[in-house]
């Protein structure tokens, strides 16, 4: 089991995305992980620099100093500028970055 961090496009999205964030979350929790999505934390009222604060605050230290294990990154994070900051944030902090894909290959 890791708990995982889950990044890609919200800004400009239908819906901020929700749809492809809360399937992935699901996939990885029936593979056994614990995950969580931006939108569980971030107001949709927020601004995108106010909602890369929080995303990079949660990513890098959560309430407690709970860390990740890891960040899954769907279809299309390279097309995202807020998702291309968390896996660099994340890689610079030694966090594993995959797709979604390969975290349930992973668990496999």
């Amino acid at each position: 089991m890791a708990y995982i961090y889950i990044s890609g496009s919200v800004t400009g999205c239908e819906n901020r995305n929700f749809d492809a964030f809360r399937e992935a979350q699901r996939t990885l929790v029936d593979a056994g992980h614990v995950a969580i999505i931006p939108h569980q934390f971030v107001v949709p009222s927020a601004t995108h620099e106010q909602a890369m604060r929080a995303c990079i605050n949660e990513l890098t230290w959560r309430f407690g100093g709970f860390s990740y294990d890891g960040v899954a990154l769907l279809e299309g994070w390279e097309q995202s500028e807020g998702a291309r900051l968390e896996k660099a944030v994340a890689e610079a902090c030694g966090i594993l970055c995959m797709t979604v894909d390969e975290w349930i290959e992973e668990a496999i």
